[in-house]
């Protein structure tokens, strides 16, 4: 069943990504072993209990031009912990991208949107967003444990660092102008499209009055009949529009002589000349309008477009020529030349006529797009101005070119002399508006703007003026009026008048729409903006193609303005207008299915065949190569050759050909930027409403995620935008944006996926199957190909490699980011992760100080910064929380205020990060409660229902549970309390019934049988069992839920309360959940329970540190100790044999050893379930390797926690916990808390299930949601009686018959080698634990027993070494050289040695904080004792040297309640310690006394016996422990619910036969 090995495969995919281009050439280099996950070297030793993870490595993105390209075969991807990979298999050919800069301003979010402003004005919006910056989860791969010869002290290893993933949602919307001072310019060309299209309109309302009559007179048989005739007439009148607008009939009609006809012709192509380019002028940026591109562009382009049309029209090919030939050249008048008019009037060029005046007022508008200052500009125009003194169209350029030189006066005289002639000529009313807000008087311009779009709404000019002025003004006298109102309502002053200013922009938008819908003939289009899945809206058939774009760019302004105002919903539905304009009236979700239809999903073309569509919950996932996406849009509408089908003039449904002759070039490119960037908008909106916690505006993202009216996103609907993005605009930050989202599919997802076959499948040659990991990689060498200085893809590619273990190459990546950008904070804040994650902690801390120096507020630089200074003991700044000890910004201590409140410095920045993100991860799972699913019912009524179904088959049972359980559903949905986790409360309960379906499913098949000595078949699933058990699924419209930036490894350290701690197991357990039960290896009904014991019970132990770690060290010989007669022991090894002895001696005493390291998590839950697991039990917790996935699926009916992680997990799939009461007590623990709620009648929170207090609730009083199997005394197992003995040294032993007396010899002679120069009467106290544990309230305290006992020393350990400097510095300031010279560090030895040399020690100081774990077992058994401080009920960490104390029997005397009586004690011990020399038997012996001595001298003559030291003892404890827990599943006793005997403990005390006391 063992997978085959891939390490081949994997070296040549890291292999083919070092070999990727760069930047100019350049490629990885001392990538001496890619694959090498070598920590420390053996002379730096890793605390495994407390190398706190740093924090996650961030992805980004940018744009811009290209590089060649390094393709790589598709063998060359690799199957690590994902599936195999395979490349495109082409090469991508080098190619340069001109594309716009698109950078995202602030934009204003308020929490709500408020209607209802009334105001005589509308809406223009915002149209850039913030860059979004999400954080992305890791998802570790396997990595083979480094080969360590040295010492580890410790057991807890922390997670991998990680990775950071950040999008940068590039693109903007030019209507706004956000910057006051920047100037627009006024338009100096006639808007003809107005005129023609009300023109339009009148006769088509004509026609419709004329239909009725027709339709009685003519005896039409429905109004389905008279629609197509309507339809007909409008075809045939808009070819004659056609015809009178171009106005070039294919004779001579009115019978002129030759030359009369040509000078009418060419008037009239004069005329068609201006008015081409006139629309050429409208289709421009909406923003400030760039520089008017030579008119000799237009000329020539507008030319070919005419023959074009001529062609299409019929006219003979010889017209076509004549008329090429005939049109008055603008270079004649040579520009270059610069002619005076005087000049033009002597050569005769200029006369009277309007020929020769349209001839020269092109002239004019060439001269002024190209050198507007150019003197003859105005001589020009002012002659032809008298010549033509009421020609408006001059009187309009000539106010433009004042305006552009400034004489703001003379352009307001001459727009105001076209008022006069013409009172209703918007364009002059417009320019009006500019020139007085280029004069500063912005409320007359808005007045004047206001005027032009009531009317003409249509004209865009005066729209988006008007709306720009809106959105960038930051007060008006007219919002003023109203501040004060709605500051009462809890804005300030500020956003109060931004949010009126915004609803003004708002209405300009809704009337402007109105104009184009309301009032349309398409009697079918509505402008509704809610209920989008019943219709989508096609932009009105009167109105030109160009000007699709400019109404695409007023839905997604309104889509911006509502963003900005809180109205997600809002904001989504105008969005997705904006998309159903451009493509041909389709909704999102049609062109999604559309898309899926065209790459091949054979289900979704028949759904569409047949007109229906599928919903994003049944669409499949669609995985393209790179250069596939980019041609996405070809493929899905190949009838327009790629261009958007709302611009290639024809309805969708229609399978005529199509023809783009009325749409430019630059309204195509146009549409499409702003297309795509719509999608990337909807795109970063759809993953806020898949994770809202993660969102800036989390409650409001959650109200769209709940809107039943809309698609419900997901990643089948979220994917083919980002590639229609890409199609639309090839951009490296898309690229980038698919990378990060493409990392995190997992191989059972790729394998469920559809994708494009490019050759026929008998050419197609075998290759590894495509997974999210093969193409992240092709994404982010696509977009290195566009921009190889990009820096985001730097930074993500870095993080990819990172998680797939290949740490040398991601920091390379990062230093790559950091070089192309270096104030880019995440590729720092990565750069760090990286190089702490290599041990390189002191190396890490610049990069951490840089991120945080850029970005103040960057939560995972600070978190990361703290990590890495506490690890080195660099205190500055550390500030205080609480009323704990704290270090004030230039190092000096700050003893406590005792004010519980304060909270100062970077760990007050880190305790309010963790308080702020655990508040917003309140709101996940908001309203899926309501969902509805397809039988009508609410998804609260399936779960209960499938809760109940597994309690019991009782009627009245089943009643009164599910009456209760929909109480509290309801009361969740109504938000009584704001502590409720909704999406929480339901993984919960799913979990919870899980277990129950499982029990249930024993009890049917084998009754309530705890163990039998007959062998029973195992469970075979029919489809009627698998229907009967089946599990509730997760919705799709759950999102994975986002895990705070502190993990709960870094809990040991902080100062956090009870609630806290919990809440970061908690909601890292529930998105190991949500990942595992929605993954689609999960089978549909729960895992059937295994058989009985028969009799022997299957025990299982997962874990990847059965090599030379820690917990091998200690746990190596009690496998092989359990009673083989009883127990049936498999290990499951997660990680490749390091060979070393602990491994071999596990591997050869463990009944069954799998190595698993190679298997996907499905391939080890089904070993599981074959091998028949009662019991599993996970031994790594949130450490590094854990595969925490496996218990998430739940494949045995009872699952433990032992060792790996010293506190809870707070998953519904860890059902125990093995520990003892003294380090976790019965005080902590939920169901103990419940059941004394319930005794004295206390209240319960509204996520409570019975025996089960919500993790979410407010309480404090406890942090275990999991039930203890409480050891006698300590749950601490060690190996040291059988592992580490002692070789004798028979050069010491002779006449020697004492142990003690040897013992004595033997530190007496240890303590000299070590310290060498140091006098015989010196007390050492001494400490070995990482110092990461270390806090300034210790080491002041350490520093004042040091103080007080003045012949004595701290022995610390170089663990980190650059912690040195900073401690003896500290020690300098704080007290002088007198004590900072008595702080000792010596490196850390191996393991055998460090065990042995611990009886140098007189006395080991304790961490409260976190505890030494193994090292207290160490010291222990070397006989030197240990003085330890309990300081938390809450904190496991604090708590296990006390554990271990008290299992030696001696604890009362090494275990203190507080910080005083820590440092009376430890002074008065040190103090009480005397030493004498014995000269007897011609040989010195040092001879000691005191109670430290007597206590040390019995801890080691009494280790033999010891119950800490007794292994074989501790196992069959256990043992009677598996046992109960086995018993109490199968009668129910475990379950509240269904037992009902609450009178006694919920957890299990065992108890020693041998033991006389009962606890």
């Amino acid at each position: 069943m063992r997978p085959p090995d891939n390490t081949a495969q994997d070296k040549d995919l890291i292999n083919s990504v070092s070999d990727l281009n760069v930047a100019n050439g350049e490629t990885w280099k001392e990538r001496k072993d890619p694959f090498s996950t070598k920590g420390p070297t053996s002379t730096t030793l890793v605390d495994f209990e407390a190398i706190a993870p740093p924090p996650p490595s961030k992805r980004f993105i940018n744009d811009n031009s290209a590089s060649q390209y390094n393709t790589v075969s598709s063998h060359q991807y690799m199957d690590v912990a994902r599936s195999s990979a395979s490349r495109f298999g082409q090469t991508l050919h080098e190619s340069t991208h001109v594309l716009p800069s698109m950078s995202y301003g602030s934009m204003p979010i308020h929490p709500t949107y408020q209607s209802g402003m009334q105001s005589s004005s509308s809406t223009l919006p915002m149209s850039n967003h913030p860059p979004f910056q999400y954080q992305q989860p890791a998802f570790s791969v396997l990595q083979q444990q480094q080969h360590l010869q040295a010492y580890h002290p410790s057991i807890m290893v922390p997670p991998q660092s990680p990775t950071l993933a950040s999008y940068y949602f590039e693109g903007s919307n030019s209507w706004f102008d956000q910057d006051p001072k920047r100037l627009r310019s006024p338009s100096a060309h006639v808007d003809t499209d107005y005129t023609q299209m009300m023109q339009h309109r009148q006769q088509w309302y004509t026609m419709n009055a004329a239909a009725a009559n027709l339709m009685v007179g003519y005896g039409f048989a429905d109004a389905q009949a008279m629609q197509q005739w309507l339809l007909q007439q409008q075809q045939t009148y808009a070819q004659a529009s056609m015809n009178a607008m171009y106005q070039l009939p294919g004779s001579n009609p009115m019978l002129l002589n030759g030359q009369a006809y040509q000078t009418l012709q060419q008037q009239q192509q004069a005329i068609l000349m201006q008015q081409l380019y006139s629309q050429q002028h409208l289709i421009s940026s909406m923003a400030v309008p760039s520089s008017v591109p030579p008119i000799e562009a237009h000329y020539m382009d507008n030319v070919q477009r005419r023959k074009h049309s001529l062609k299409h029209m019929g006219a003979p090919s010889r017209t076509s020529q004549a008329y090429s030939a005939s049109i008055p050249h603008p270079s004649q008048f040579a520009i270059n030349s610069q002619l005076s008019v005087t000049q033009m009037l002597q050569a005769g060029a200029i006369d009277s006529s309007e020929a020769s005046r349209d001839q020269l007022l092109a002239y004019a508008h060439t001269l002024y797009a190209n050198t507007p200052y150019n003197p003859t500009l105005l001589e020009l125009l002012h002659l032809l101005n008298s010549l033509h003194p009421t020609h408006l169209p001059t009187l309009l350029l000539l106010a433009c070119v004042y305006f552009t030189q400034r004489n703001y006066q003379a352009s307001l005289h001459y727009n105001q002399l076209i008022l006069k002639q013409d009172p209703q000529y918007v364009e002059a009313m417009s320019n009006i508006g500019t020139t007085l807000r280029s004069m500063g008087r912005t409320s007359e311009a808005e007045q004047w703007w206001y005027q032009a779009v009531k009317l003409r709404p249509g004209y865009w000019d005066a729209v988006e003026n008007l709306v720009g002025v809106l959105c960038s003004s930051q007060s008006h006298d007219k919002a003023k009026k109203t501040v004060t109102a709605i500051s009462h309502a809890g804005h300030d002053d500020a956003n109060a008048t931004k949010l009126i200013r915004y609803k003004e922009a708002l209405n300009v938008c809704d009337f402007v729409e109105q104009f184009f819908f309301k009032s349309s003939p398409d009697a079918d289009v509505k402008a509704t903006t809610i209920g989008r899945l019943e219709s989508a809206i096609k932009p009105p058939k009167d109105l030109p193609k160009h000007q699709i774009p400019r109404l695409q760019n007023l839905f997604y302004a309104k889509g911006n303005l509502k963003y900005a105002m809180g109205d997600m919903i809002g904001a989504r539905h105008e969005y997705e207008k904006g998309l159903e304009v451009v493509f041909g009236g389709r909704s999102m979700l049609e062109v999604v299915n559309q898309v899926a239809s065209a790459i091949g999903s054979t289900s979704v073309a028949q759904a569409y065949r047949h007109g229906t569509l599928v919903e994003s919950n049944a669409l499949p996932l669609i995985l393209l190569h790179p250069e596939q996406a980019a041609r996405l849009l070809s493929i899905t509408f190949p009838e327009t050759g790629g261009v958007l089908p709302g611009l290639a003039g024809t309805d969708h449904h229609s399978t005529s050909p199509t023809s783009i002759d009325t749409v430019t070039t630059s309204s195509i490119q146009q549409a499409a930027q702003t297309t795509s960037t719509i999608l990337l908008t909807l795109a970063k909106m759809f993953q806020d409403m898949m994770n809202p916690s993660s969102s800036t505006s989390p409650t409001a993202i959650a109200a769209a995620a709940a809107d039943e009216t809309s698609t419900k996103p997901t990643m089948s609907i979220l994917l083919p935008l980002y590639y229609l993005s890409l199609s639309l605009n090839p951009s490296p930050s898309t690229a980038n944006n698919l990378g990060i989202i493409l990392s995190n599919i997992s191989g059972a997802a790729s394998a469920n996926a559809i994708f494009i076959q490019d050759k026929p499948r008998q050419q197609q040659q075998p290759q590894n199957p495509v997974t999210g990991t093969s193409l992240a990689l092709q994404y982010y060498s696509y977009g290195l190909q566009l921009d190889p200085r990009h820096p985001h893809l730097y930074t993500n590619l870095g993080s990819l490699l990172k998680d797939m273990g290949h740490l040398n190459e991601a920091v390379r990546m990062y230093e790559k980011a950091v070089e192309c950008n270096p104030r880019f904070d995440v590729a720092l804040a990565n750069l760090g992760n990286a190089i702490k994650d290599m041990g390189r902690v002191q190396d890490s801390v610049q990069w951490y100080k840089r991120a945080v120096e850029v970005n103040a507020n960057f939560v995972d630089a600070i978190c990361g910064l703290v990590n890495s200074l506490g690890g080195i003991c660099d205190w500055r700044g550390r500030g205080s929380v609480g009323d704990e000890h704290g270090v004030d910004a230039v190092g000096r201590f700050i003893p406590s205020s005792g004010d519980v409140k304060s909270c100062s410095g970077w760990i007050g920045r880190v305790v309010q990060i963790v308080d702020k993100q655990l508040q917003e991860g309140v709101v996940w799972g908001t309203g899926v409660l309501k969902w509805k699913q397809e039988n009508g019912l609410h998804f609260l009524e399936y779960l209960v229902d499938c809760a109940v179904r597994s309690i019991s088959q009782d009627v009245n049972v089943r009643a009164n549970a599910k009456k209760a359980l929909m109480k509290r559903g309801v009361a969740i949905m109504q938000r009584s309390s704001d502590k409720v986790n909704e999406g929480a409360w339901v993984i919960r309960l799913i979990e919870r019934t899980i277990r129950r379906l499982q029990r249930s499913w024993y009890i049917a098949t084998y009754g309530a049988t705890i163990a039998t000595d007959k062998s029973v078949p195992a469970i075979m699933v029919s489809p009627n069992l698998a229907q009967r058990y089946k599990r509730p699924s997760i919705p799709s419209m759950l999102p994975t839920p986002a895990v705070p930036t502190v993990l709960p490894f870094h809990t040991f350290t902080y100062p956090l309360d009870a609630r806290q701690i919990r809440l970061i197991s908690h909601r890292n357990a529930l998105r190991i959940s949500h990942s595992t039960l929605t993954s689609s290896w999960v089978p549909s009904h729960v895992y059937p329970p295994p058989a009985p014991p028969a009799p022997r019970y299957k025990i299982g132990y997962v874990s990847s540190d059965f090599n030379n770690h820690p917990l091998a060290h200690l746990m190596q010989s009690v496998f092989g100790f359990h009673d083989k007669n009883r127990f049936e022991v498999y290990c499951y090894a997660t990680t490749a044999s390091d060979s070393t002895p602990y491994r071999l001696k596990i591997e050869g005493e463990a009944e069954h050893f799998i190595d698993v390291s190679t298997w996907t998590h499905q391939q080890i839950v089904s070993r599981l379930h074959e091998d028949g697991i009662h019991i599993l039990i996970n031994l790594n917790g949130y450490t590094k390797g854990a595969r925490n996935e496996i218990m998430a699926a739940r494949p045995c009916p009872v699952q433990c926690s032992f060792m790996g992680f010293a506190g809870t997990l707070a998953g519904g799939w860890c059902d125990w916990i093995i520990a003892d009461p003294i380090v976790c007590p019965p005080e902590m623990v939920s169901c103990e808390q419940w059941r004394y709620r319930r005794a004295h009648h206390g209240s319960e929170t509204v996520g409570d299930f019975t025996g089960d207090i919500d993790p979410e609730s407010a309480l404090d009083n406890f942090v275990y949601t999991e039930k203890f199997i409480y050891m006698p005394h300590s749950y601490f197992v060690n190996d040291h009686k059988q592992g580490f003995r002692e070789e004798e040294d028979k050069t010491m032993v002779r006449d020697l018959s004492d142990p003690w007396e040897l013992e004595e010899l033997k530190r007496w002679k240890m303590r000299r080698e070590v310290f060498p120069d140091l006098p015989d009467d010196v007390i050492i106290f001494a400490n070995f634990n990482q110092l990461y544990k270390l806090e300034p309230g210790t080491f002041r305290l350490w520093l004042r027993i040091i103080e007080r006992v003045p012949n004595s020393i701290i022995w610390l350990l170089r663990f980190p070494p650059a912690g040195e400097a900073n401690l003896k510095r500290t020690a300098m300031e704080w007290c002088g050289p007198q004590v900072a010279q008595r702080v000792v560090f010596t490196d850390v030895a191996p393991k055998h040695i460090h065990i042995h040399r611990g009886r140098v020690a007189d006395l080991f100081l304790d961490t409260p904080e976190c505890n030494a774990h193994t090292t207290a077992a160490d010291i222990l058994w070397s006989g030197t004792p240990i003085l330890t401080w309990p300081k938390y009920m809450h904190k496991m960490c604090s708590r296990v040297g006390a554990s271990i104390a008290r299992a030696t029997s001696f604890g009362d005397e090494m275990i203190v309640q507080s910080e005083h009586a820590y440092e009376e004690r430890a002074v008065a011990l040190a103090n009480g310690l005397k030493y004498s020399y014995d000269h007897s038997n011609g040989e010195m012996k040092r001879v000691g006394s005191g109670a430290l001595h007597d206590l040390r001298k019995r801890l080691f003559t009494t280790r033999e016996h010891s119950r800490l030291f007794d292994t074989l003892r501790w196992t069959r404890n256990l043992e009677a422990g598996y046992i109960e827990a086995w018993k109490r599943w199968v009668t129910g006793e475990e379950f509240e619910d269904i037992n009902g005997n609450l009178d006694h403990s919920g957890c299990i005390w065992v108890t020693d036969p041998d033991d006389i006391n009962l606890r």
